[in-house]
This record gives C-alpha cells, structure tokens and sequence, in this order.
C-alpha cells in the first residue's frame, strides 16, 4: 500500500513530515532514569502491608473487607464493569495501540483500522483460557472432555453426547433418541452445546485437561498459596475511561486486577500474563520485547489520573503455556515502572501531533530531518565482540 492508497483509505497524508515527534520533557537516554521513589511502594513495605493486612499470615481465605464502589473510583473519569466486547469497542487509547506507534505512527494507524485485524478464531487456546481462569477460579472446575463415544458423525455418536449433556446440565431425558431422526438429533445436540456454553463450560481432550490441572495446582500452592488469596481480595472485569491531562485524547485502560488499599494497604495493580518462556529470566527478555513496561506504566499513571488515587506498584502473575506448566509472581522495579510512563506520555504526545499535523509517516520517522527518509544505521555493538584472534599453527617441515 503507497502513501496514496493509505490517505485515499484512512483520509491522511502519511507523506508529510513528522517534526518534534518524541516525548515533550524528559527523554529516556543511557544513564540513570530520574524520577520519584515516594511514587511507588518499596517492596518491603509492600510485604509488611500482606501481612498487616492478613493476606499473607492467616489460615484459609484471607480476610473478607468491602470493595470501594466504581462509582467512588470515579474521580476524573468513569470507573464501570462492563464486558471485553464493549471496552473494545469504546474510544480511547489503549496500550495496545501506543506499543504501535512507537514503532512508527503508521503501525498505529493501520493497528487502528479495524479491516486489518486478524479475525478471532473460536477455539480452545490454553493461553487465554489460564488468563481467565485465574481471575476467575471458578472457571477450573468447568473444563470438561466429552466422552470418547462421542461424534457428530452417526446416530450412536450423537446420541452419547446428547446423554452426555443432559446428564452435565441437569436435564431429565425428554425424548427417545433411537425413535428421532438424524437431523432432529442434530438440532437437540446444538441446543445442548448452546446452553453449556452460556454454563461457562470449555470442552477439551484428556490431554489439555492434564495440563489444565497441573496449571491449577501451581495456582493453588504458589508461595503458600498467595495467589488465590490476593486475587479473591481484587477488582477484576473493570474498565476505566479518562482523558490524557497533556494531551486532551481519550483514553482507556483494563487492569486485570486491581488491588485496592482497602484490601492489601496500597493501590497496586495486578496483571496476568502467559508465557512460553522457560525461565524468569528469558519471560523479563519476552515482556521487554513486547513493551509491557509501557503497559504497566499506562495503568499505573492512567489509573492514578481517574481515581485520584495513588497506584504505586506493580504485581504480575505469570503462567507457562509449555513444560512445566507453572506459575510465579513478579513484583516490577519501580526504575523500569517509571520508564513505562514516560514511553506512555511519549507515545499518546506522538499520536496527539500525528493528528494535529494530519501525517502519519512509517519508518521515515526515524530520520532525521531533511535527510529524505534515509536512516543513519548500524549494527548491534555485540558484533564487536566476535572479532576473536585466530592462530593458525606453523607447518611441520618435513627432509
């Protein structure tokens, strides 16, 4: 697609000159990050509030205290649980769309056109399924396999999977299935399907099912047995919708959960994440890659703006989509927390002057001025470091 073909479909000229696009204030440089410890909560501190708080020192579920109402966490903006479909669907600037222009304003403005998206598959994905399930426990014991006599492919198949369901939902048998015909038996079955479904039930084979229970039983046991007990004390399923104060632009954010100072003692946020990763250290390699950092930022400062709270930490939960299968809990430097913000407040600064300027260049953007796109480049210092001497041994002189 050339610059035409995009202004003809988004309506901008991707052509024209971005000047001054980068982080108005402090630039993130090589050196040390200055910025301000008493915004985050130290992590000794956050250690003595679990335990202050019983989240950490009592037996069974942790103590139980009234969640504050979204309408009380709604300060300088709007605080609502509502569904994925609709936060999705609503304006604003999500971090997903700020990871993408800090690749280039382009990358954002075709992330943002909705025809380029890949179309979502229904399928089990283990990813997404842990995701869910640790916010919401419950949905472990709704992971079922069908029995192994079932098919779609003949009247007997059909009709175990009918008894099947039946017998899962609570349905007293109320038709002679040998006596109905094969298309009849299918539209039964649909409606089965449909109903278990609205149930919360995921349907998978005995081998998934292992590795669901392994997973679970990492989430059970973790550190103690923290886990179940700091998410039972969050706020999940909530959305937040704000303006940018610097730049006037919507902009929206969906914790996975939230930790509230009325609960652990400090407003922290919770995020889940899935990883093939075989090791903490090579997880920290993915999430730099993938620019959580900008993320957790978002949430941290965006969250702070709406509530008038301050959010002062970061917690992530993450689970292993391969062997082992397990779990751990990361608590985030407050340094790379502090990075996150200042990649945010750059990324929506680019977007506010893309839309003042109506431009919208791709890696042209990261020329500079005046030099036509060209880009002053060079390899990664590593390559230095392969420059190791070679010593080749004199021949024997033989007589």
């Amino acid at each position: 697609m050339d610059a035409q073909e995009v202004k003809n479909t988004f309506g901008f000229d991707v052509s024209a000159d971005l000047a001054g696009a980068s982080a108005e204030g402090n630039e993130l440089g090589t050196g040390a990050l200055q910025f301000d410890k008493n915004e985050y909560t130290d992590f000794g501190l956050f250690l003595y509030l679990l335990m202050e708080n019983g989240i950490t020192t009592a037996d069974g579920p942790a103590p139980k205290t009234k969640k504050p109402s979204c309408k009380s966490l709604s300060v300088n903006g709007r605080v609502v649980q509502d569904r994925m479909e609709k936060y999705l669907a609503a304006p604003g600037e999500s971090s997903s769309a700020l990871k993408e222009v800090l690749k280039s304003p382009r990358h954002y403005l075709i992330y943002k056109n909705e025809d380029l998206k890949p179309k979502d598959e229904s399928h089990f994905e283990l990813g997404t399924f842990i995701h869910s399930a640790f916010l919401e426990p419950s949905k472990f014991a709704k992971v079922k396999v069908l029995p192994a006599e079932g098919n779609k492919s003949s009247k007997a198949g059909i009709s175990a999977l009918i008894k099947y369901y039946w017998n899962l939902l609570g349905i007293a048998p109320d038709a002679f299935l040998s006596e109905m015909k094969m298309d009849d038996l299918k539209e039964l079955l649909f409606d089965l399907e449909v109903m278990a479904k609205k149930a919360g039930y995921t349907f998978i084979d005995a081998e998934k099912q292992q590795i669901v229970k392994i997973v679970q039983s990492s989430y059970k046991t973790y550190g103690g047995g923290i886990i179940p007990r700091l998410v039972a004390q969050g706020r999940t399923e909530t959305s937040m919708y704000g303006k940018d104060p610097s730049t006037g632009l919507k902009v929206k954010i969906r914790p996975d959960c939230m930790l509230l100072e009325e609960q652990v003692g400090a407003n922290i946020i919770l995020s889940v994440k899935t990883t093939s990763a075989t090791s903490v250290d090579a997880f920290m390699r993915d999430a730099a890659k993938y620019r959580y950092e900008l993320a957790e930022g978002m949430y941290l400062q965006v969250a702070s703006e709406i509530t008038g709270r301050k959010f002062s930490g970061t917690l992530m939960l993450v689970a292993q989509t391969c062997i082992p299968y397990q779990c751990f809990l990361l608590w985030l430097d407050a340094e790379d927390l502090a990075c996150g913000k200042y990649k945010y407040q750059q990324a929506i600064d680019i977007v506010a002057q893309c839309k003042k300027a109506d431009s919208w260049p791709g890696f042209e953007s990261y020329a500079e001025d005046d030099a036509h796109g060209i880009i002053q480049a060079r390899f990664p210092a590593w390559i230095k470091g392969e420059l190791k001497p070679q010593y080749i041994p004199n021949p024997v002189m033989t007589e």
